[in-house]
């Protein structure tokens, strides 16, 4: 259960309390998050707790000494208050602490594998940018327990430009020489589908002088220049894998090997399958997924660069360079490798529909600059969204 509380220009979202333990209930967290802050505060985080009780109907057990509530500091981020069951004037008090899920985790001298399973129990609201609030309580004669986590989710309203730039970071992640290939290449890729269009098709012969004109000849000579500029255009991409300012434009980049990443390449294409990116995992640069299908499109345009020296090299079967492309078309014959070629430019032309679809997608849903990064080579990302390269 999600609820919501506007405070001001504040809209602090709470969702249901994690346990560290199947012991400890969720309402029992919440509460004891609650009666951890200090009385009779009006600020906004331990506002929103107390509404998200209300919400859920959740009673609060237990009253705070006078007193007794210490705030957080640089060197220890959790505040710590005594409490004691309302209801019981002989029960004992305890001690309760509230804030830095590490922080208590030290505390409490959690075992590595606690920490792994609360992070995993977690790692659903990370990309949404909910921070985890850690409650643990110490009794008498007991050492610091860590009971659980509360996600809690804060967002400014913005009313002025200035007021936007505190709530987001500004990563630069394409260098302008990129930025430039990119949109050679995407001019590149539809002179030649439209030309590969004509040549498959021959349609085009029907208009005009059908006697004098050199249609077809001049439409191959543009469909073979721009070939050869695709083919320089690649060239310098491949050599700015090493030259790049920044890991999200490595060679690096390209292969998605870590196990943490395997699993982000099915949570994002079942997101990007159901319209659900604002829930996937969150990525500075290339996720996963489309890590592997840019190596799928460079594995495709090596295979086009071929197919198409191959079926030019009949036209000049004795030159050095194009005869090396011959004997493709001697093992698979020339039909088949003219078939291979068309359904090459298929792909592209299917790849480009949707790579659009998911930009505008990824743009409109997370907001997050993912189509003007193209221009500008920058993105501006809210603070508080956890990247997985970051």
């Amino acid at each position: 259960m999600k609820t919501t509380l506007i405070d001001n220009d504040l809209t602090l979202a709470v969702e249901d309390a994690i346990p560290a333990s199947p012991v400890y209930a969720p309402e029992e967290i919440l509460a004891l998050a609650v009666c951890a802050s200090p009385n009779g505060s009006r600020d906004a985080g331990d506002l929103a707790l107390l509404h998200a009780a209300r919400e859920r109907g959740i009673t609060l057990p237990y009253a705070q000494r006078e007193n007794s509530w210490e705030a957080p500091s640089r060197e220890r981020p959790y505040s710590t208050a005594v409490l004691k069951a309302a209801d019981k004037t002989d029960a004992s008090p305890f001690m309760v602490a509230r804030g830095n899920l590490k922080a208590l985790e030290k505390l409490c001298e959690v075992s590595s594998l606690e920490k792994e399973r609360m992070n995993k129990a977690f790692e659903e609201h990370s990309p949404s940018g909910f921070e985890p609030v850690a409650v643990a309580v110490h009794r008498s004669g007991a050492p610091w327990r860590l009971l659980g986590v509360v996600p809690m989710h804060a967002m400014r309203d913005v009313r002025r430009l200035s007021m936007a730039k505190a709530n987001f970071r500004y990563f630069h992640v394409w260098d302008w020489p990129l930025r430039v290939l990119h949109w050679t290449w995407v001019l590149c890729i539809i002179g030649l589908s439209a030309t590969g269009i004509c040549i498959a098709e021959g349609w085009f012969l029907k208009m005009g002088d059908l006697h004098g004109a050199f249609q077809f000849g001049t439409l191959r000579f543009v469909h073979y220049a721009l070939g050869w500029i695709l083919v320089v255009v690649m060239m310098l991409r491949f050599s700015c894998f090493f030259m790049a300012s920044n890991k999200y434009q490595s060679f690096r980049a390209l292969f998605p090997v870590s196990r943490q990443e395997w699993k982000d390449l099915y949570a994002t294409a079942v997101d990007y399958l159901f319209a659900r990116s604002y829930d996937g995992p969150r990525y500075i640069g290339h996720n996963p997924l489309q890590q592997w299908t840019y190596t799928g499109v460079y594995v495709l345009f090596t295979t086009m660069v071929v197919t198409g020296l191959a079926l030019y090299a009949l036209y000049e079967p004795r030159h050095w360079f194009y005869r090396w492309f011959m004997p493709l078309n001697d093992l698979i014959g020339i039909p088949y490798v003219r078939l291979v070629h068309l359904i090459g430019m298929w792909c592209f032309i299917i790849f480009a529909m949707i790579h659009v679809y998911l930009s505008i997608l990824s743009g409109n849903v997370d907001r997050d600059g993912t189509i003007s990064s193209m221009f500008s080579g920058g993105r501006w990302l809210r603070k508080g969204v956890k990247f997985r390269d970051e």
